[in-house]
C-alpha cells in the first residue's frame, strides 16, 4: 500500500462528498481499515450492551401500564429470551470477532427487541392501548443506527427488516387508519434520518482513517528516505550510525561476544567507466552491483551501505574472517559474471570489483576499526591487480591484524 494510493482515495472521497456518493475502499485498504477499527468497534458495541439492557428492561413499565394483561409474558420475553441474548452478544463481541460475525451479532440485538415488542403488540392488537405500545419499535431503529453505529450495510439491512416487520404486523391490524399512518410515517422517517446519520458517521470515520494512514505512510516514507541511498536503495551512512548506536545502546545480549565481518567493496576504474559511457550508464551499473550486494546478505541483521560514490560497505553479523572472505568472493564472481563491458579498464574488459575483508569480536575491535581494516585490505586488493579479494580465499585470519582499542 503506497502513499499515492491513499492520496488518490482521499481525493475520491472529497469528490464523493460533493456528489453524496458512497465510496468503499479497495480490498487491501478495506482490510487495513477493518484491522484499524476492529478493537474500537468491538469496544463500542460491547459498551452499549449494559445500558441497553437496563433501558430495555425499564420498558416493562410500559407493559405494566399499557398492557397489564400480558405483563408476565412480556417479562418472560425480556428476562428469559432477549436479556440472555444481549449478554451473549456482549461477551462474544469483547473477543473482537471478524466484521461479519461482529456486525451480525450486533444487528441481532435491535431485531430481537423489536420482535418482542411486535409479538406483544400482535396478541393485544385489538386493545385500545396497543396503538401506543407499537411506537416502542421506533426506539430499536434509533438504537441500531445511532447508538450501536452498525456498519452501514448492516444498518441498512436491519432498518429494512425492522420497517418491514413493523408494517407486516401493523397494517393488517384493526387500528384506526390515522394511527397506522402516523406509525408508518414515523418509522420510515426515523429509519431514513438515522440511516443518514449512520452513513455520515461511518463516512467521517473512514475519512479520518485515510488521513491517519496517509500520515503514517508519509512518516515511513520519510524515515526510509533518510535511511536509504536514493540511487541504489541500500542503506546510507546515517543508517550505519543508527545501527551501531542500536547495537551498543539497546543492550543487545552478549554484544561483546559477537563477531562482525566488514567488507569494503569498490568498483574498479569506475571514473573511467562513467566518463566513457556516461552517467546514466554509470547509475545503471551501480544499481546492478547494489542488487548483487543485497543478494549476498544472509538475514535482516546483515547491513549493506553505499559508503561513497562507487564504494560499498557490508557488515556481516555473527561472521568470522573465513565467512567474510567466502561471501566477498561470491560477490566478486557474481559481478564479474554480469559481463558489463568496460573498454576503458586497463586490466580487464568488463566491470569488476575489488573487496577488502576484515572480521573480529566486538570485545576486541570497534566497528569503526573493522571498517578501517576492511578499507586497508581493499587498498591491498587494488594494489595487487584489482578484481580480487584480500585476504584471498582460505587465507589465515591472522593475515590481517589490527591493533585493538584500549
Amino acid at each position: 500500500m503506497s502513499t499515492q494510493t491513499v492520496e488518490r482515495l482521499l481525493v475520491e472521497r472529497c469528490i464523493a462528498e460533493r456528489g453524496h456518493r458512497r465510496v468503499r475502499f479497495p480490498a487491501p485498504v478495506e482490510q487495513a481499515y477493518e484491522g484499524y477499527s476492529r478493537r474500537y468497534r468491538a469496544r463500542l458495541i460491547a459498551s452499549t450492551i449494559l445500558p441497553s439492557l437496563l433501558l430495555y428492561n425499564l420498558l416493562l413499565v410500559a407493559d405494566f401500564l399499557l398492557l397489564p394483561q400480558t405483563f408476565l409474558l412480556a417479562a418472560f420475553c425480556h428476562l428469559a429470551l432477549v436479556t440472555p441474548l444481549l449478554l451473549f452478544v456482549g461477551f462474544t463481541i469483547r473477543g473482537e470477532p471478524r466484521l461479519w460475525l461482529r456486525e451480525t451479532l450486533a444487528m441481532s440485538v435491535p431485531l430481537a427487541m423489536a420482535a418482542q415488542i411486535l409479538f406483544i403488540y400482535s396478541i393485544n392488537i385489538n386493545h385500545p392501548a396497543a396503538q401506543h405500545y407499537q411506537y416502542l419499535v421506533l426506539l430499536t431503529v434509533i438504537y441500531a443506527n445511532v447508538s450501536q453505529r452498525l456498519d452501514f450495510r448492516f444498518a441498512l439491512a436491519a432498518t429494512t427488516m425492522l420497517v418491514a416487520g413493523y408494517l407486516w404486523v401493523v397494517l393488517p391490524s384493526a387500528e384506526p387508519f390515522a394511527s397506522k399512518l402516523v406509525g408508518m410515517a414515523a418509522i420510515v422517517s426515523i429509519g431514513y434520518l438515522t440511516l443518514s446519520a449512520n452513513f455520515w458517521m461511518e463516512r467521517d470515520a473512514r475519512y479520518g482513517f485515510l488521513r491517519h494512514l496517509r500520515d503514517r505512510l508519509q512518516r515511513e516514507d520519510a524515515e526510509l528516505a533518510a535511511n536509504r541511498d536514493a540511487l541504489t536503495g541500500l542503506s546510507n551512512r546515517y543508517q550505519l550510525e543508527k545501527r551501531i548506536d542500536e547495537l551498543y545502546g539497546a543492550g543487545v545480549e552478549n554484544v561483546h561476544e559477537l563477531s562482525v565481518g566488514a567488507l569494503m567493496v569498490d568498483v574498479d576504474h569506475f571514473k573511467a567507466f562513467n566518463d566513457h559511457y556516461g552517467h546514466p550508464a554509470g547509475d545503471t551499473c551501480l544499481k546492478r552491483i547494489a542488487g548483487a550486494i543485497a543478494a549476498q546478505l544472509r538475514n535482516e541483521n546483515d547491513l549493506a551501505i553505499r559508503y561513497g560514490g562507487e564504494e560499498f560497505l557490508i557488515l556481516l553479523y555473527d561472521a568470522d574472517l573465513a565467512d567474510a572472505v567466502r561471501i566477498a568472493e561470491r560477490l566478486r564472481r557474481a559481478i564479474e559474471g554480469f559481463r558489463i563491458p568496460h573498454v576503458r579498464a586497463s586490466d580487464h574488459d568488463d566491470v569488476t570489483v575489488s573487496v577488502g575483508a576484515m572480521a573480529g569480536h566486538l570485545a576486541r575491535y570497534r566497528i569503526s576499526e573493522l571498517v578501517d581494516g576492511a578499507d586497508a585490505a581493499l587498498y591491498i586488493a587494488k594494489r595487487n591487480g584489482r578484481n580480487r579479494v584480500f585476504p584471498p580465499l582460505l587465507a589465515d585470519s591472522r593475515s590481517l591484524v589490527l591493533k585493538p582499542h584500549a
